[in-house]
This record gives C-alpha cells, structure tokens and sequence, in this order.
C-alpha cells in the first residue's frame, strides 16, 4: 500500500511537470509552481527527484526523444521517390508512417510540446532547430534543388515557424479531433506551399 501511495504521488509530480514544463517553459518553471500543481509540498518533489533537471529527465526521458526522432526520420525517408504527397493512397508507407508520428504526438501531447517549444536549458534545447535543419535539407534533396540563398533563407524560416506551429497547436488543443483537423489543415497548407515553390 504504501509503495502504492509512493508511485501515485511521483506520477502526479512527473504529470504536474509537464503541465508546468509545457506552459512555461523549463527555465521559467519553479519547483514551488510544479509542487501546486502535483498538490504536494515542495520539500515532498525532493524526496522523489534531486533537482529540477533529474524531474525534466524522468518527464521526458532519452527513450522518448530517441523514439520519436526515429519516427521523424521514417516519415521523411518514406516520402523519398514520391513526387506528390497530397496524391498517396491512404495505405501507402508515408500515409501510415504520418498517422505513426500523430498517434505517438496524441499519446505524448505535453512532451512534444516541450521538445518543440521549451526545452532551453535542458539536454534537449536544440531539438527544434535540428528538426528544423532536417526538414530543410530533406525537402530541398527531395525536390533536387539547390535553392539560392534568400529562397533558402524563406524556406529555413518556413519550416521554423511550421514546428512552432506544431508545438504551439499541440499546446492549444487538447482533444484528439480538434489536433488532427489542425494537423492536417497545417500540412495540406505547407505541400502546397512547398510544391509551388519547387515546382514550375
């Protein structure tokens, strides 16, 4: 019983860090403000996690940011060879690996929000802008193009404020059929944005 009490209130901690963590930010966010949220006291969170960075590690651990890298990358590889996007059947590999990287955002709502709008000052602060960079030379090798530098400048911003965007729907939204309507009104958007500016 009383691993039982031990196990709920570091998962009401780890759950209040989140919120916290995704509202805030990791730096603005203060172990006195998790506390309110997890309804314990402030000097209970140290009985469980040593600091701040040990709390964000357990709320988003390596395992996560690993998987959901993974996901990333097998989206963009399966859209390789294909020439219209917007034109796949639902079955084809890009389609379900899409629905494989929402489903797992669904699942991890508040983490992804972390990762793509405030991770400064964690291991993973520079996530987003990888992300960013990764998309970038991922479209620009799928479209064969070698942009000049103010195209490719409006297209670095272009993906910058897409993952933003990402985050901050993810942050607004919390039921799963207003985030998918907001998802995919992002992405129907952003392929036709992108195959007119590769495309003649």
């Amino acid at each position: 019983m009383a691993q039982y009490l031990k196990d709920e209130v570091q998962e009401a901690i780890l759950a209040a860090a989140l919120e916290v963590f995704a509202r805030k930010g990791f730096r603005s966010a203060s172990m006195a403000e998790i506390a309110s949220a997890a309804r314990v006291s402030t000097g209970n969170i140290y009985r469980y996690f040593e600091n701040k960075s040990a709390l964000y590690e357990a709320a988003v651990p390596g395992t996560f940011v690993t998987t959901f890298r993974r996901l990333l990358r097998q989206r963009v590889e399966a859209a390789r060879g294909v020439k219209d996007l917007r034109k796949l059947e639902p079955g084809a590999p890009y389609r379900l690996l899409s629905e494989e990287v929402l489903a797992f955002s669904l699942g991890n709502r508040l983490r992804v929000v972390v990762l793509l709008s405030s991770p400064e000052g964690t291991p993973h602060e520079h996530f987003a802008e990888e992300l960013v960079q990764f998309l970038l030379e991922s479209a620009t090798t799928h479209f064969h193009a070698r942009p000049a530098p103010p195209t490719r400048f409006a297209l670095e911003e272009l993906y910058r404020n897409y993952v933003t965007t990402l985050g901050r729907l993810l942050r607004h939204f919390e039921q799963e059929r207003d985030i998918r309507e907001a998802v995919e009104a992002l992405s129907r958007y952003h392929l036709t944005g992108l195959t007119a500016l590769f495309e003649p």
